[in-house]
């Protein structure tokens, strides 16, 4: 059965004037952001644009079989610019996949955090909480992927904006059982495009050095030199932040 627009507003008004007269508001049983949803124990504790709580070693605060952790705790192998931060069962989302997160720390400030989730397996639950906690998303849109056995699957990827932090939701494209909820400040996303330029620059094949008087030492000699790439490399200064709010 089909219901015509008119009809549902009518239905709309007479809801809320039902309401009021029973001394209740309307938008009584709507979600209110920030209130309801499973990410307040997590980012409660771990305040965007705070600084980092003080939190123990989590070798000290492993489960049995050492797979989960017993309290709120930082892996000491992180650098000083991302952080493995472990959260126990009781205050990390169900969605989420594991037991640790990624926190991004400038300075002593916690500047983002990546947290890894289910991906399509919970998608919903994902979705429904940041809702709940960031309003109605600014983009949201499907996307056809496949999963590991080659099966289609519809995954949900989604974005806010609650100036100056951005938030986005998606799967992995290459495992769409596994997703990524991403909440950055600016400075997280220049502190991630500035390691991401490290990487590469350490994965690019290095100048091969030539023997003394060999005749490698010749043809590198010889080979014509590329000026613009020359200035291209000498270039410094951090890299530029990807726009917020865009994929």
């Amino acid at each position: 059965m089909k219901f015509s627009v008119a009809a549902l507003a009518a239905a709309g008004l007479f809801a809320t004037f039902a309401a009021s007269a029973a001394g209740t508001p309307a938008d009584a049983s709507a979600q209110i952001p920030g209130q309801g949803d499973a990410l307040t124990s997590m980012l409660s504790t771990l305040e965007i644009g705070s600084p980092l709580p003080e939190m123990p070693d989590c070798a000290d605060h492993r489960t049995p079989n050492g797979r989960d952790v017993t309290a709120l705790c930082v892996e000491l192998r992180g650098d000083g610019t991302m952080r493995q931060i472990g959260v126990p069962r009781d205050k990390r989302p169900a969605f989420m996949d594991g037991p640790h997160l990624v926190g991004f720390v400038d300075g002593n400030a916690l500047v983002g955090v990546i947290i890894p989730t289910d991906g399509i397996r919970s998608q919903d639950a994902a979705m429904q909480s940041l809702s709940a906690r960031y309003g109605k998303p600014f983009r949201q849109e499907q996307e056809d992927l496949r999963d590991k056995a080659g099966k289609s699957v519809k995954a949900t990827h989604a974005g806010w904006m609650k100036k100056p932090l951005t938030v986005e939701f998606y799967a992995i494209p290459d495992d769409p059982s596994e997703g990524t909820i991403e909440l950055l400040l600016p400075r997280a996303r220049a502190l991630m495009a500035n390691r991401d330029a490290e990487v590469a620059k350490s994965l690019a094949p290095a100048s091969a050095p030539a023997a003394k008087g060999g005749k490698v030492a010749e043809k590198v000699a010889d080979k014509p030199v590329d000026k613009p790439a020359e200035k291209a490399t000498d270039k410094k200064g951090p890299v530029k932040p990807i726009d917020p709010g865009k994929w």
